[in-house]
């Protein structure tokens, strides 16, 4: 590891991981300390490895230009940013829930909202993608990420309904008895951003009931049998409408990113359940997360 490498690592840990001082200290038992110096060391590694990585991709491009090969150069996407995109479709998440939020869960909050960034960003057209209510802990996390720094997202300290008219907001939830069927651009779709192992069922219902919001629900019982539970994750949701969108097929879009293990089924119009033996286009693969209402 370069000399430069090592400084850089050094710069980051300091300013991202801040020595706990005696105050800081005072107050905490023996597991707590054991944690936080655990957290460090983590952060450490991780910036070192990161910082590894960033240098070999750089000297290997190096090498490659300096031998002529550019073939194996990978070329870089050009994405469109929100302001070039044809599409007026707002898509929001809300991210006032931080309340009821432990710390892990505020973090698989903020990762969902990258996977939301990256399914935005490879689209011909993105949405117009805000996040609302972004002033709490979570934003501390999204903050505290370099990567996170210049995304291309309409980020807003103030709640929902001091963002956008509240006769324009449609909140999706699954306790909606109103079936979403298509995508309206004058409307702005709101996901709610809280990672909650269902401990809140109904909790963006009862908020868009108190607050006078439209609701609506994804049509999933209206195309797949399910025998889990009909939750998903935010990034999924997400995901969801990115697909029909392109595509304005509802099945597809539902079969594309529900994942394997809930064992979903088409349900066909002569009333038969169909079990697909391969979903119609590839899936977004994030691994195992926690779920929520959608």
């Amino acid at each position: 590891m370069s000399l430069e490498v090592e400084e850089k690592i050094g710069e980051s840990t300091d300013q991202e991981n801040p020595p706990a001082t005696e105050n800081d200290q005072e107050g905490m038992s023996k597991k707590q300390l054991r944690r936080q110096k655990y957290k460090v060391k983590w952060e450490e590694k991780k910036l070192a490895k990161r910082a590894v990585e960033r240098a070999r991709k750089k000297e290997k491009r190096a090498a490659l230009k300096e031998s002529g090969d550019l073939s194996k150069l990978r070329k870089r996407k050009d994405f469109r940013k929100m302001s070039q995109s044809n599409s007026k479709q707002r898509i929001v998440l809300d991210m006032s829930f931080d309340d009821l939020m432990i710390e892990k869960d505020q973090k698989r909050t903020v990762q969902q909202i990258g996977w939301c960034y990256t399914a935005n960003r490879h689209m011909q057209n993105p949405f117009q993608f805000h996040v609302v209510g972004f002033d709490g802990p979570s934003r501390k996390i999204y903050d505290g990420n370099e990567h996170n720094l210049n995304q291309d997202i309409h980020l807003h300290r103030e709640k929902l309904e001091d963002v956008f008219k509240p006769e324009d907001v449609v909140y999706l939830t699954s306790e909606s008895e109103n079936v979403l069927t298509e995508l309206d651009d004058s409307k702005v779709y709101v996901i709610g951003g809280i990672v909650d192992h269902n401990s809140q069922k109904g909790l963006c219902h009862r908020i868009a009931q108190e607050k006078g919001f439209s609701h609506a629900r994804l049509p999933l019982d209206e195309h797949l049998l399910m025998k889990t539970r009909r939750v998903l994750t935010i990034n999924q949701v997400y995901e969801i409408l990115v697909h029909f969108s392109v595509n304005s097929d509802w099945k597809a879009a539902l079969l594309s990113i529900v994942p394997e293990r809930k064992n979903v089924q088409l349900k066909e119009e002569n009333g038969e359940d169909v079990k697909p033996e391969e979903p119609p286009t590839k899936k977004l693969d994030h691994g195992e997360q926690e779920e929520q209402d959608a």
